[in-house]
């Protein structure tokens, strides 16, 4: 809608983003026969056609800022909509202006619109972890698939451990990570995986 109609920024998507070319083949259909167009969303989101068209030109006819929450990500594919997103707001050409752009979770994130509590809630003792290392989160990936390799964390040079068994809690093991595909096949190289808590494919 956008790139058809010539409403996108073209001189920021030039001075400021890489991929503009396959992207734009993607949206029209060049690269897989299937058009983005306005009908097409309409199809997938339940949202009318006219409404989409209508939202596309308001948005790149005045400043806007698109917020979107960070609920959307726990599903198939979640990761998407942020992807989406930074290429839709990338196009308007508004990223860093004063009330432009993208936001991602305000609400979570800086707890606008929450209250903070002075104390924590009850809960059982956690007792103290033995293990005294530790890796990124962002590395959890390249430690199964390297075990023994040496990485740089925090100013030191470390080796990756060999993981054989995994005991997760609390949390879901896939919204920190970029290439899903290589995390799926890290997933697959323990032995042994306990969750503790079920990771749901969609949000319920």
């Amino acid at each position: 809608m956008l790139i058809v109609e010539s409403l996108y920024d073209a001189q920021f998507v030039a001075s400021h983003t890489v991929g503009f070319e396959p992207y734009r083949a993607y949206l029209l259909g060049e690269s897989d026969g299937i058009a983005k167009t306005p009908r097409w969303a309409a199809a997938i989101t339940g949202i009318a056609e006219q409404e989409i068209v209508s939202l596309a030109r308001m948005m790149a006819s005045q400043r806007t800022m698109v917020n979107i929450s960070w609920s959307i990500q726990r599903a198939r594919q979640g990761e998407q909509a942020y992807w989406a997103t930074v290429a839709l707001t990338a196009l308007l050409g508004q990223i860093g202006t004063p009330g432009g752009g993208l936001g991602f979770g305000y609400a979570c994130t800086n707890l606008a619109g929450a209250s903070r509590k002075a104390f924590s809630g009850p809960r059982l003792p956690a007792g103290e972890n033995a293990v005294s290392s530790v890796i990124p989160v962002a590395r959890l990936a390249d430690m199964l698939l390297h075990p023994g390799e040496e990485y740089e964390f925090d100013g030191q040079h470390l080796r990756y451990p060999d993981i054989r068994l995994v005991y997760w809690a609390g949390g879901n093991a896939f919204h920190h990570h970029q290439d899903l595909n290589q995390l799926c096949e890290a997933w697959r190289r323990p032995e042994t995986v306990v969750v503790h808590e079920p990771v749901l494919d969609r949000a319920g």
